[in-house]
C-alpha cells in the first residue's frame, strides 16, 4: 500500500511555512485500513518525502492505551519505545514520533500538528483555557499541559472520551497547552481551512502587533566584539550566528528585558535551545569568561547569548544547528510578545523541563 501524494504535499506546505513550523518540529500522519503513517522522530516535514514516514499496525498501537507499563518514568518510556518498535510494518531504522499513539488515537484520516506562534502565544498565556472556551465553545478540546509522549497520550485520551460522550463525534482540533495544535480531516480542504481559521480567530484578538523582523546589522564595536567571539568558538569547534531585528531589541535592552523570555514555552525550545540562556554583558573577554563559567555550570555551552543593546548569538557545532537555534529562539521571543494579548506569558515549570531535558526521545531528536 503506497503513501497517498497528499500526505506528503500537506507535510511540506506546513514545515515550510515559519508561522505554523519551526526546525524539525510538528508532526503529520495518515491512516488507511489497519496502517498508520507518521514522521519519523527527527526528520523534517518541510522537505520531507516517502521515507520519511513510518509505517505502524493500528492494532498493535491500540494495545499500548491497555498495555501496563512501569511507574518509572524512564523505565515506562523505554517500555512504550519497544512497543512502538513492534508495532512497525516493514524494515525501517527510523522511529516513529512519539506521539504515534496520540494520532492512533483519532480515527480521521488525515492529522497535522504543528507549534503555529500565533496560536501558541494563547497557549502559552496565562489565560490559555479560558480563552480558548470563550473563543471556540466546545469546537476546540483543551488538553491541559502534561510530560509530552506516554503521558500527554493518556491523559489526552481520557479528554477525548469524555468529549465523545458529550458530543457524540471526535474532536477535529485540539489545543495542547504549550505544545501546540492538531488539527484532523479527511482530506486536505479539510485541514487547510481549519488551520487558516484557527488562526485567523486567534489573530484577530492581537491588539498588540509583532515588531519588524528585518535584519539590523550590528555596529563596528559590535561587530568587533562579535568577530573576537567567533575566533574563540572556532578552536572549540562551536560556530555562531547573530541576529538583531526590532523585536530582539526590545529584550536585550537589559537583564530584566531578557528574563521575559528565559525560560522556555514548549518541548520543542528545549529540544533546539536547551533551558538556560546567557545574558553576560560587556567585552567579548567577559562573555568568553561568563560562557566558561555557563559551561562549568551546566556541562554544556549555552545555545543563546543575549548581547546588551546588541542583538542575539546562538551556538552550534555547525551553521546550520546554529541557525536553527536562532530560529526557535525568535519563535519564543514572538510567543512572549503576543501573548501579552492574553494576559501574559506562561513558562514551563522547573520540573516539566527537567523531564524534558533528560528524556531520551527528546535527545535522540536532536541527535538526528
Amino acid at each position: 500500500m503506497a503513501l497517498p501524494r497528499e500526505i506528503i504535499s500537506l507535510s511540506r506546505y506546513y514545515g515550510s511555512n515559519p508561522e505554523y513550523v519551526i526546525a524539525g518540529g510538528g508532526n503529520t500522519s495518515y491512516k488507511e485500513g489497519d496502517s498508520l503513517w507518521i514522521k519519523a522522530s527527527g526528520a523534517s516535514l518541510a522537505d520531507i518525502d516517502e521515507s520519511g514516514f513510518v509505517c505502524l499496525s493500528r492494532k498493535k498501537l491500540d494495545k499500548i492505551s491497555d498495555a501496563v507499563y512501569s511507574k518509572n518514568p524512564g523505565k515506562r518510556e523505554e517500555e512504550v519505545k519497544q512497543d512502538l518498535k513492534s508495532a512497525i510494518i516493514g524494515n525501517t531504522n527510523k522511529r516513529p514520533s512519539v506521539e504515534t499513539s496520540l494520532h492512533n488515537l483519532l480515527n480521521y484520516s488525515y492529522i497535522v500538528h504543528t507549534h503555529p506562534f500565533t496560536v501558541n502565544a494563547l497557549l502559552c498565556s496565562v489565560k490559555a483555557e479560558q480563552l480558548t472556551g470563550k473563543l471556540f465553545g466546545d469546537e476546540v478540546l483543551f488538553v491541559e499541559y502534561t510530560d509530552p509522549g506516554y503521558i500527554l497520550f493518556k491523559k489526552t485520551e481520557k479528554e477525548v472520551s469524555k468529549y465523545i460522550k458529550l458530543h457524540s463525534k471526535e474532536p477535529s482540533v485540539i489545543f495542547l497547552q504549550n505544545h501546540g495544535m492538531i488539527v484532523c480531516g479527511e482530506n486536505a480542504g479539510d485541514i487547510h481551512s481549519q488551520s487558516d481559521r484557527i488562526t485567523r480567530i486567534v489573530k484577530s484578538l492581537f491588539t498588540r502587533k509583532l515588531p519588524a523582523l528585518d535584519f539590523l546589522p550590528a555596529g563596528n564595536d559590535s561587530k568587533g566584539i562579535i568577530d573576537q567571539f567567533n575566533r574563540y568558538l572556532e578552536n572549540r569547534g562551536l560556530t555562531c550566528v547573530f541576529n538583531n531585528n526590532d523585536l530582539i531589541k526590545l529584550y536585550v535592552q537589559g537583564d530584566k528585558e531578557f528574563k521575559r523570555t528565559a525560560r522556555p514555552f514548549t518541548p520543542d525550545n528545549i529540544v533546539y535551545c536547551k533551558s538556560k540562556y546567557l545574558f553576560p554583558g560587556g567585552k567579548a573577554e567577559k562573555i568568553i569568561s561568563d560562557m566558561e563559567s555557563f559551561e562549568s555550570r551546566n556541562d554544556y555551552y549555552p545555545r543563546i547569548i543575549g548581547l546588551e543593546k546588541t542583538g542575539l548569538l546562538s551556538l552550534g557545532n555547525n551553521k546550520q544547528s546554529a541557525t536553527r537555534s536562532m530560529e526557535v529562539f525568535q519563535d519564543m521571543m514572538k510567543i512572549s510578545y503576543l501573548s501579552e494579548n492574553f494576559g501574559g506569558p506562561k513558562f514551563l515549570t522547573l520540573e516539566q523541563i527537567n523531564f524534558i531535558d533528560s528524556w531520551e526521545a527528546e535527545n535522540y531528536r536532536r541527535q538526528v
